[in-house]
């Protein structure tokens, strides 16, 4: 049974042509995130985690179904109504950071926020641990990168975070770094993908995501 969280899907299903043939990449999704949780979606190459986050996030809309969040269904809004849901609800981070390259940390950090605020941004970056906030991204290391992206994403306070493969050109100690900082980040709801599933002990749920059918994995399994 499907609950209302932070974010629910409804028999969300995502087909995409390729080639002149239809591709389903989510097949009659259905499952919902309670607030505060973080939830961890494994799969390898092609499974489809990246069309679930972009629908997840309202980037991309699904071929069937719906999607809510915070109990409000995304199915009808308008382009403007989308656009401040995103804004005010959802925070991205991908494998790559994509920094602007022409503005210094503290500046990428404060460029989404709605209403500029320079002390919210240095918390955030004090938060994700990087300091010399004057620095530009070509100064700083993939890692580095990474975590002045995972600030930005949090700029305007989102409900919910959601990360695509935000650790997979991280080596290993990077990527434990970047896991114990999303285990910090209180009061928001974090949906992760990766294809590594050596730390779904950090996450309170898993997922297995293939074929485009997620298939849910329990602490015991």
């Amino acid at each position: 049974m499907v609950t209302e969280g932070i974010l629910t899907f409804k028999d969300v299903s995502m087909v995409y042509e390729k080639g002149g043939m239809e591709v389903a990449a989510l097949k009659g999704l259905s499952f919902s995130l309670a607030p505060g949780t973080r939830t961890l979606v494994n799969g390898p190459s092609g499974a489809g985690k990246t069309s679930l986050i972009y629908i997840a996030g309202l980037i991309k809309k699904p071929s069937a179904g719906d999607i809510s969040i915070k109990g409000i269904s995304t199915l009808d809004l308008n382009e403007n109504q989308r656009s401040k849901m995103i804004r005010n609800e959802v925070g991205f981070i991908f494998r790559r950071a994509n920094l602007l390259p022409h503005l210094n940390i503290l500046e990428n950090v404060l460029l989404p926020m709605v209403s500029s605020d320079e002390d919210r941004a240095m918390e955030l970056l004090e938060i994700v641990e990087v300091d010399n906030w004057n620095r530009f991204p070509v100064d700083l290391s993939i890692e580095e990168e990474q975590k002045v992206a995972l600030a930005r994403s949090l700029a305007n306070n989102p409900s919910m975070l959601l990360a695509d493969e935000p650790t997979a050109e991280l080596d290993l100690k990077a990527t434990e770094n970047f896991l114990g900082l999303l285990k910090k980040i209180e009061n928001i709801t974090i949906l992760m993908t990766s294809s590594n599933t050596s730390f779904s002990e950090l996450f309170q749920e898993t997922y297995r995501l293939e074929y485009g059918m997620l298939k849910f994995y329990s602490s015991e399994e």
